[in-house]
């Protein structure tokens, strides 16, 4: 999975648009049908804290973990400045979502846009489920995004071209996807070129994120071996049945027994 080094430091400016707030609102409104009382949250996958911000304004204390430190760090940044009563009920760490041991038990763990599908590989799948197991006791919950397989299949990614500004930056990302239909896997090449004016003040520099699209009775499987029970699919904020049409879906599972 990569670690958004250079990314990281762009990945605000190209979400700017995206809405936090909502997508924080739904995750939570889903989870609290299932256990009114969540409050304490594990969060794999932080990034810069967008979806954490606006848990902890709910009332909700969050964890979250990512793998870029330079993520981790903005997302502290971000906590900074909030009054004390809010910034206190917010950690982060640096930390593998698929290779995680929590000390402490959760209400809930969330991992959202898309985290779930940057576990490749089938080893790193159940890692990942079983690093959120682990941070619940049973009955815990466990919600996360992901791209779906048959809305994939059906609409293939394409090469695509972004351009951001803010102030005299202008950062351009150039996405061009490779689909490994034998593995469940798209490889997204991303190149960025960024401009301070009329001036390069670094290399254009590239990433590669391999996302794996998951089925929904595969997510039912993993659930199994890992010691969750699958309670609810849908579209994302949504909530609709998934179908062919729909590239982006969500998993609710409750943890059973002692855990994996």
């Amino acid at each position: 999975m990569p670690s958004f080094s250079d990314y990281a430091a762009y990945y605000d400016l190209f979400y700017r648009g995206k809405d936090y707030a909502q997508e924080a609102g739904f995750v939570l409104r889903v989870l609290q049908e299932q256990n009114p009382s969540v409050r304490r949250i594990l969060e794999l996958g932080c990034g810069t804290g967008g979806h954490a911000l606006h848990l902890v304004e709910a009332g909700c204390s969050v964890t979250g973990l990512d793998l870029s430190e330079r993520m981790v760090q903005k997302a502290l940044a971000r906590f900074a400045a909030l009054p004390p009563e809010e910034r206190d009920r917010f950690r982060a760490s640096r930390g593998d979502a698929a290779n995680f041991t929590s000390a402490e038990k959760h209400d809930a763990v969330v991992s959202l846009f898309h985290v779930a599908s940057y576990q490749a590989t089938n080893q790193a799948l159940l890692g990942y489920f079983r690093s959120a197991r682990g941070a619940l006791g049973p009955g815990g919950l466990f919600l996360f995004d992901f791209w779906h397989g048959p809305g994939v299949l059906s609409d293939r990614p394409h090469a695509r071209e972004r351009i951001e500004t803010a102030g005299d930056v202008t950062v351009t990302r150039t996405t061009r996807p490779h689909l490994l239909v034998n593995e469940n896997v798209v490889e997204v090449n991303y190149t960025f070129s960024v401009l301070e004016g009329d001036v390069s003040p670094m290399p254009d520099f590239a990433e590669l994120h391999r996302m794996r699209y998951l089925f929904v009775p595969e997510v039912e499987l993993l659930a199994a071996q890992t010691g969750f029970r699958l309670v609810e699919t849908g579209r994302w904020m949504d909530r609709s049945p998934l179908t062919d049409s729909d590239w982006y879906g969500y998993a609710v599972l409750r943890a059973e027994g002692p855990g994996a």
